[in-house]
Formats: C-alpha cells, structure tokens, sequence
C-alpha cells in the first residue's frame, strides 16, 4: 500500500505539467472565489483545497452535493475559477458543475487521471494524476494521494506568489484557533 502511494505522488509530480500549473495558479490569484468541485473521495481532495486557500485569504468553495455544486456553478464570476476533481474524469456531478461554470465564463480545470477523459476535454485547463488503483478499492487510495499532491502543489504556488500576505493571514488563522487547542498533560508529548 505504501509503495502504490509513494509511486502515485511521485509519478504525478515527474509528469505534471508544469505550465498548467502556472495557469492555474495565475488563475486563482485574479480569481474573487475558487469554487471546487468532487464527490465521493475526489470532494476529499476538494475540501482540502478548500481549507488550504482560505486559510491564506482566498474565498473558496468546496461542494460535494451536486444540486450546492450546481447552484454555486451558475451563479459564478466570469473571473472565478472552478476546480473538478474526479479520478476517472467521468464523475457526471463534476462535469455538470464544471460545463455549469464554464457558461458563466468562469476559469474552469480538471484534475483526473485520464486526459482523455470527459471532465479533461470540459475544462480549460487539466492537471493529470498519475495512480494505478487496486482491484479492492477502486477511485479511493493512491487516487486520492495522487489528487492530495496537486493540491499542494496548486497551494505552495499561490503561496508563493504572495508570501507576505500569505504569511499573515497564516498567522491570523493558527491565532484564531489556539483558544481552543488544550495544553498537553505530561512533558513527553503524550495527552
């Protein structure tokens, strides 16, 4: 299990397209809200997108109920930007958010194993995992490590963008939740 992992994040990493990246980046960094789009174990690697922008000051948006997804999808800025994850790139909940935002004119991008796929040819812009899924869990194992890498590549190259501001408003968020983190009760680390 771990060697499938390991393998998924670093293919991915060796065959990102980096250009796209940049695109999606500059995207995002214009964008007034990132809506992200996913189902099942791909709305998990939606909602960590999510969590990681707006901790850094951006409005986003995680949807995992197609009918929320849908609804948010119209009602875009024609400068927003909307992110489908999806392994097989044929989930049609993110399709149909993704053809949704892209009627509004919004900045639309796929992230999915198969560039062939559906939801890689709707976009305007793919970002593609690479992951072999085992025979026992289909879509959900070294697919979601494989999503969980581009998050964080898409998260460090906004980061990087504005690294002041980033770290502020870092500093804004750990703030606002030490209240409520419990001091340890022995020295060893144990609680």
């Amino acid at each position: 299990l771990a060697y499938q992992e390991a393998r998924a994040v670093e293919e991915t990493a060796a065959h990102l397209d980096l250009g796209e990246v940049e695109r999606v980046v500059e995207a995002i960094i214009h964008a007034p809200v990132v809506d992200v789009y996913g189902s099942a174990s791909s709305g998990l690697a939606a909602q960590d997108l999510q969590q990681k922008l707006r901790r850094i000051g951006y409005l986003a948006n995680a949807w995992t109920d197609s009918h929320l997804a849908l609804t948010s999808a119209a009602v875009l800025p024609a400068t927003a930007v909307a992110i489908g994850f999806s392994h097989s790139g044929e989930t049609d909940e993110t399709i149909s958010a993704i053809e949704t935002a892209s009627r509004t004119g919004a900045f639309t991008v796929a992230v999915t194993n198969f560039p062939d796929s559906p939801l890689a040819q709707t976009a305007d812009a793919a970002l593609i995992t690479a992951s072999r899924e085992t025979r026992f869990r289909y879509g959900a194992m070294s697919s979601r490590m494989a999503q969980l890498i581009i998050v964080d590549v898409i998260f460090i190259g906004v980061a990087q963008r504005r690294p002041e501001s980033v770290s502020a408003a870092l500093a804004a968020t750990l703030a606002a939740v030490e209240s409520r983190r419990r001091p340890r009760r022995n020295g060893n680390g144990a609680g």
